[in-house]
């Protein structure tokens, strides 16, 4: 197994009846000292606070920790950097004295709600996976879209070898946590590889699955169990109980605690105890359509536009001035301005039961309040009138530029139908006539197949034949070097018996001459001298003589 580089995370959760710290919004100590708290509380589980902190390692040694969890949560795999000293071994950088606190919180709010301070470390340091490898794995930046049912089958493959799936909700919103813990670290391990960095559905590739390795998880509550023992809960859908070593379980956001198996089938999104969700809801809020700015919101009365305050961008009187639309209600307040008048509108006389426009009467002139009355309802009357005679105006030009603007465009297609009809007939016609070249040059090509067939046979033969001759040329060669050698080796030896033929020739001549002639003996006892010769084997015959 080759070597991979991990990163490790403690997370402790602490539960403690401390109550100052809880909000306003929660009961205070004394207020749960009451009778009523009590008696209303009867059957419900006591409201706990949950501290989730990350702790060093101790597996090697105290200064030593193990991983670290991401201050943020991107959409790729968490890259730490790794110190290139001339060392071989893998150093890190000091852990920051101060960690990164995020609150957090979970539970049904009424029932209870927990509340907490998640701390993170940041360090770069990657260990070696086969020294101090874990069991539990942690999923972080769950996407909320993601619901339960779509956790346990993106986790489908593993369930034979999870123990416990719990999820939690960190503060950041649309998102939350899930802690996996495996039944052996091989198995944590393999999940690791394959899930690590994959995104969680081939439909949104960009969300991708961020696991990190969690070293430790500590527990601290006010359980009355036995040393050693731990009592096994109750599924609330099979009414089994929930042993780890045997089923996979799963904690939802609520804290209820189910068989995977039995959530699975459970249809609903909600907790099947409580109907609390069983992942955080994701929450929408309403921006202005030209900048996406999110303060000073004004929505038109007429045509639903959504723009910021003057004093922010001024889009919503920028759209009055646009279309002429005059009211606009503000989000959050139900305020409604008038741009025409300049003021608000919204100050009549309405019923605080349904909101609906009530009567009065003047204590002093009850006729001229009736006039008023009547006079306000003939305005108000005029102004819905003229108000809906605007907005059917604006519909209608809408329409009519959407008509004219699919007549537009009806027309362009019809267009480019046509010519792609034309080029398409054209291309059609070079097809048949490329069809009918490729033919006549697949039969060429058969032809010119079966010459060349012949041709390499041809060759063949030639080239075994040239092979042959270039070998007897060799021979033939060596054979007219040598006679050429014996040839040249005979002419000198020729030259060389012409001469002595010559010398002696010569000689016998002489020789013959002077035993004719009458001074015989005086030649005989006389020397005769000789000039230089030019040729030195002459000179050596002469002397010999």
């Amino acid at each position: 197994m080759s070597n991979i580089l991990i990163t490790l995370c403690t997370i402790k959760i602490e539960t403690v009846d401390d109550m100052e710290n809880v909000d306003d919004s929660q009961a205070t100590a004394s207020s749960l000292e009451s009778p009523t708290v009590r008696k209303e509380r009867r059957g419900q589980r006591k409201p706990k606070k949950i501290q989730i902190e990350t702790y060093a390692n101790v597996l090697n040694g105290d200064e030593k920790t193990k991983g670290v969890l991401p201050k943020t949560n991107k959409n790729s795999r968490e890259q730490t950097p790794q110190n290139e000293s001339s060392s071989s071994d893998i150093t890190c950088s000091s852990v920051p004295d101060t960690p990164t606190e995020v609150k957090f919180f979970s539970g049904n709010p009424f029932v209870e709600q927990t509340n907490g301070i998640l701390h993170l470390y940041k360090k770069n340091e990657r260990d070696n996976i086969q020294d101090g490898i874990s069991q539990t794995l942690c999923l972080l930046a769950v996407p909320a879209t993601l619901s339960c049912h779509d956790i346990l089958n993106f986790i489908a493959p593993c369930h034979s070898v999870i123990n416990h799936v719990r999820i939690v909700r960190d503060g950041s919103p649309n998102q939350y946590m899930v802690i996996l813990d495996f039944r052996a670290a091989e198995d944590a391990f393999e999940f690791y590889q394959t899930f690590n960095g994959a995104p969680y559905n081939s439909l949104e590739p960009e969300q991708l699955c961020h696991a990190l390795w969690v070293s430790a998880i500590a527990w601290d509550n006010d359980d009355s169990t036995p040393p050693n023992h731990t009592e096994l809960p109750v599924c609330p859908v099979c009414l089994d109980r929930m042993d780890e070593s045997v089923d996979g379980i799963l904690t939802i956001l609520c804290n209820h605690t189910f068989h995977c198996g039995c959530l699975l089938k459970w249809g609903d999104s909600t907790c099947p105890i409580c109907r609390y969700v069983q992942t955080p809801e994701i929450t929408q809020s309403s921006v202005c359509m030209e900048c996406e700015g999110t303060e000073a919101l004004w929505i038109c009365l007429i045509c639903g536009h959504i723009g910021c305050g003057r004093y922010q961008g001024g889009h919503a009187a920028k759209h009055y001035r646009t279309t002429n639309h005059t009211y606009a209600l503000q989000l959050g307040t139900n305020r409604v301005w008038d741009y025409a008048g300049d003021n608000f509108v919204h100050r009549l006389l309405q019923n605080k039961s349904d909101g609906k426009l009530v009567a009065t009467q003047s204590p002093h002139n009850e006729h001229a309040g009736e006039e008023k009355i009547d006079s306000m309802q003939l305005e108000f009357t005029y102004l819905l009138t003229s108000q809906l005679d605007t907005q059917r105006q604006h519909y209608e030009d809408r329409l009519s530029r959407i008509e004219a603007a699919m007549a537009n465009d009806k027309q362009s297609i019809l267009m480019e139908t046509e010519k792609l009809k034309e080029n398409n007939a054209q291309i059609e016609q070079k097809l048949n006539s490329v069809i009918k070249e490729k033919q006549a040059i697949e039969k060429r090509m058969t032809a010119m197949s079966g010459r060349l067939a012949i041709v390499l046979k041809d060759l063949s033969e030639e080239r075994q034949f040239s092979k042959t001759l270039q070998l007897n040329h060799n021979a033939w060669q060596t054979k007219y070097s040598n006679l050429e050698k014996q040839y040249k080796e005979k002419e000198a030896e020729i030259v060389e018996l012409k001469d002595q033929v010559k010398d002696l020739m010569f000689y016998m001549e002489a020789q013959n001459t002077i035993s004719k002639s009458e001074l015989k003996d005086e030649i005989a006892e006389g020397s005769i001298i000789v000039g230089e010769s030019s040729g030195n084997k002459s000179k050596n015959r002469r002397k010999k003589k």
